[in-house]
């Protein structure tokens, strides 16, 4: 490979160079620089000639992962900046072939763990409000929906077991599949009927019902992924969200219990309360949305046990194929992950019974 070409595909190798990629762009490439990606994606800065510098984005791409992300991702960018969004970035190109797209560079350092404060606070409150508005707008309904949306208590709760006869599928054919069947059978399928039952019994209280859904009106666009592990910081202070990879219509206690629990953040508790106090305030017409909460957010924190523990799963190296990785090292990744998926699990049977976010 010379060294004006570099590995783009995510999910299969495609090289190109700065000339193929100044064609596309219709504008010329100095250098390409990869800065940063995940599971799903890699991340290149481009460097041009005549004009700042852009990000490019390449997707993950395998025939066992059917999800459209870069589709998702470039529209729902391009919807949201149309409509005046200026905290999300512009996009500029889209190669569905190659499994690209381009979008605005921003110039910002990730919001670490813990690292998030009033500013940034108000910010993720500012884009769930914008995009609540949004939601009012008829051309919103031709977005799609979130991925792993459900818009039924019962759905969220059949999404959980299906995930969970996944995980109980695996051979215990080593120390930590032995120690994950363990857990599975001791300790989390009783704490599944236990909280299923008390979270049935909050939604009758609250005059909902497991398999009743939301109506279309009760329902708003969410990122889905959301929070401050997908954001940037620009030196001004201004946050940029970002990966909108799983972007649609969403269940908004869904999006609000995620932003709890999820697992990449470490908000306080302080933070936490006056989030959820802020935005039942801002969504008052909705008042049911309150009891929701209390009710599923319990089921998430054990959806969230469960994901964390995907690295047990045969499909969990086909997403990470740009990274070697060998056995010692899946064994010590996959114990990680069970101890992370333990205090996910110890943290929800502690509060599942007196939601701790309510002010």
């Amino acid at each position: 490979m010379s060294k004006n070409e570099t590995h783009l595909g995510a999910g299969t190798c495609i090289e190109v160079s700065e000339n193929a990629l100044a064609a596309w762009l219709k504008r010329p490439v100095l250098g390409v620089e990869r800065i940063g990606g995940g599971r799903n994606s890699r991340i290149f800065k481009l460097t041009l000639g005549d004009a700042p510098p852009l990000a490019l984005k390449a997707y993950f791409r395998h025939p066992g992962d059917q999800r459209d992300r870069l589709g998702t991702e470039f529209g729902a960018f391009t919807f949201l900046w149309e409509r005046g969004f200026r905290n999300v970035p512009q996009p500029v190109a889209a190669d569905a072939t190659r499994g690209w797209a381009a979008y605005q560079f921003i110039e910002g350092e990730r919001i670490p763990p813990g690292g998030a404060g009033e500013g940034e606070l108000a910010a993720a409150l500012e884009l769930v409000t914008q995009l609540r508005e949004l939601s009012r707008d008829p051309a919103s309904r031709r977005l799609g929906t979130a991925s792993e949306a459900f818009f039924s208590v019962a759905e969220i709760l059949d999404n959980i077991r299906s995930r969970l006869e996944r995980l109980r599928a695996v051979e215990p054919v080593d120390e930590p599949s032995v120690a994950l069947r363990e857990f599975l059978q001791v300790e989390f399928s009783p704490a599944l009927d236990a909280v299923s039952r008390w979270s049935g019994e909050r939604l009758a209280a609250a005059g909902q019902a497991l398999p009743q859904p939301l109506g279309e009106s009760q329902r708003t666009l969410s990122p889905s992924d959301f929070g401050f592990h997908n954001a940037l910081r620009r030196p001004g202070g201004q946050v940029i969200f970002l990966d909108f990879e799983y972007f649609g219509w969403d269940d908004p206690a869904k999006m609000i219990s995620d932003f709890l629990l999820h697992p990449a953040m470490e908000l306080s508790a302080d933070l936490k309360r006056r989030f959820v106090a802020e935005l039942l305030r801002r969504f008052s017409d909705w008042p049911w949305l309150g009891a929701r909460v209390e009710a599923v957010y319990p089921l998430f924190g054990l959806k969230w046990c469960l994901i964390l523990l995907n690295e047990f799963l045969p499909d969990a190296l086909r997403r990470r194929e740009f990274a070697a990785v060998t056995a010692t090292e899946r064994a010590a990744l996959q114990w990680q992950q069970l101890a992370r998926a333990r205090r996910m699990f110890q943290q929800v049977r502690g509060e599942y019974e007196s939601f701790p976010y309510r002010a």
